[in-house]
Order: C-alpha cells, then structure tokens, then sequence
C-alpha cells in the first residue's frame, strides 16, 4: 500500500469530467465540483461532456462498499471505501473516471476526512462551494483504464469526524466512457450512499473502556500514555504534533492488559496541542493533550 494522505472529505465523480477531446485530455482528474451532490453539477452539466447520458440513482452501474457493519460510524474512526463500477451500452467501456464527496445532511458542509489509500490511482481535489471549500476524491489518469471488461473500482480510506454530525451522505458521479476522444457518447452514472452515527460506543466510552490516559511529564519532557487492553490485543500507537506531523508511532504490537508508554520530546519541546491516537485491533481511541 503506497504512503496515505489525509484531506478532508470526499465526493466521486467520473472521467466524465476529462474533457475527452482532441485539444484537452483531462484524465488526470475531473472537474471539481462535478459530483451531482447539492450545490454540485455533473461533467454534462460543466460543458465538457455535454452530450452524455446522465443515469441518477444508478446503482445497478455502481456501488459504494463501507467497511462498518450496518453502515454506522464512530466518530474519530477510520473507515476503507470501495467505490465500483460497471459500464451498459452499445458499445465496451474502455475508461472511467469518478469524482466523490462526503457531505453533512444538516447543512451539505463537508464531513470528516479522506485518505488517499493509492496515489498512483486516486488524488484530492477542492473547490469553494458557497462557505464551504469543498474537498473531492477522484481519480489519476493511471486510475481510468477499466480493470477488466467493463469494470473498475477504486479504494480509499475516510475518517469521521471526531463528534457525531448525524447522517453523513456520500454523493458520487462515475463516467463510463468509450475514450474516442470526442465529447458523446459517454454515460455518466450519479448515485449516494448513506451513513449514520453509531450510538452504541463513542470515543469517550471507548477510552474510558481502556482506560486512556495521557500527561505530559516535564521533568523528562515526555508524553506518558496509559491504557488497560484488559487481554492480549494488538496495538498501534502515534503521537501527532498540532499540525499532523507525525512525532512517534509503535506499530505492529502484540501486548497484554496494562500498558505506559513514554515518548520523549526532547528538551526542545514544541510546545501546543498533540494528538495521540491507540488503534486497539480494530477501534481507535483518539485523545488531546496540551502541553505548555
């Protein structure tokens, strides 16, 4: 898996969007903004597909896999996405492109974060949409041929946000075309998907059900972090500074009940907010710590 990148929030929409002509091949990304969601148009709708079929609710064509069961979120954690697609017509779709985003039903503002997962076939795009500067996932020109015939997907990761935004929809727009490089005869397929905040455990329970804690120790200018596995667990544990450097981080840990670990900053210390995060199996306890 190459290097993750975080940026906040998604939306998906499809080669559609490259402007597939003789004088201007954007394969490299669609156009932001394309990605039918509120406020957002389609490809066919910004001038570069103009002629393109525009297929809504089109499910059958593509599909959005979410790894939490019953399609719930628990604020703070990380989830992986598989977007799908399948192309119908008269003729083979040798291409497709997709753009996404991740959107609050309250007020259509962007929702948690995405990471990129593979950078050689997926990239991050913005653009202001009203107050909100929208962030977008879409696709690399290496990311459009189809995989095998009449069919693609894509993969990446997104994070919740860190409190419970209520129901979050992720609203998509998949091209599916036959790279003659002209403008027609392409299809452009629109759909969404929706998740929910999990009541059952929050981010304070689970750090209380472990018991979480963390301290700055000046004598030693160290971060102190404790938590009780109560079991064997495998355990993840990063320290980043307020600005998302990465300041520590032991991976790959097979450890048993009660736990310190201590990470020294030096006596340079940055001084401000870090955050710590425990991946224990598969939950995540995130928590802040402000050091003076």
């Amino acid at each position: 898996m190459t290097k993750k990148r975080i940026v906040s929030f998604i939306s998906i929409i499809g080669v559609s969007c490259l402007g597939l002509n003789l004088t201007l091949k954007k394969t490299v990304g669609s156009h932001p903004g394309s990605t039918g969601a509120p406020l957002d148009q389609t490809c066919a709708q910004s001038g570069c597909h103009s002629d393109a079929v525009v297929i809504p609710n089109a499910t059958s064509n593509t599909t959005l896999s979410f790894s939490a069961p019953d399609s719930l979120y628990i604020p703070g954690h990380t989830y992986n996405l598989t977007l799908k697609a399948k192309g119908l017509g008269t003729s083979s779709v040798t291409k497709f492109g997709f753009e996404l985003v991740a959107l609050k039903d309250k007020d259509s503002l962007n929702a948690g974060q995405l990471v990129v997962t593979d950078d050689k076939r997926t990239q991050i795009i913005n653009h202001l949409q009203g107050i909100d500067n929208r962030v977008s996932m879409t696709h690399q020109a290496i990311g459009t041929p189809s995989l095998s015939d009449n069919y693609t997907e894509w993969t990446f990761d997104w994070t919740a946000p860190l409190v419970n935004e209520g129901p979050i929809t992720f609203y998509y727009a998949v091209n599916c075309t036959n790279d003659d490089n002209l403008e027609s005869g392409d299809r452009i397929y629109l759909s969404s998907f929706q998740v929910r905040a999990s009541t059952a455990t929050t981010l304070k329970e689970l750090a209380e059900e472990y018991d979480l804690s963390a301290y700055f120790e000046e004598e030693t200018h160290s971060i102190i972090i404790r938590y009780d596995l109560k079991g064997k667990r495998e355990v993840e544990v990063n320290v980043f500074d307020v600005e998302g450097k990465l300041v520590a981080s032991k991976k790959s840990m097979i450890l048993a009940d009660k736990q310190t670990h201590k990470i020294n900053l030096g006596s340079t210390y940055p001084k401000g907010t870090y955050l710590i995060q425990v991946q224990i199996e598969n939950q995540q306890l995130n928590k802040k710590l402000i050091v003076n």
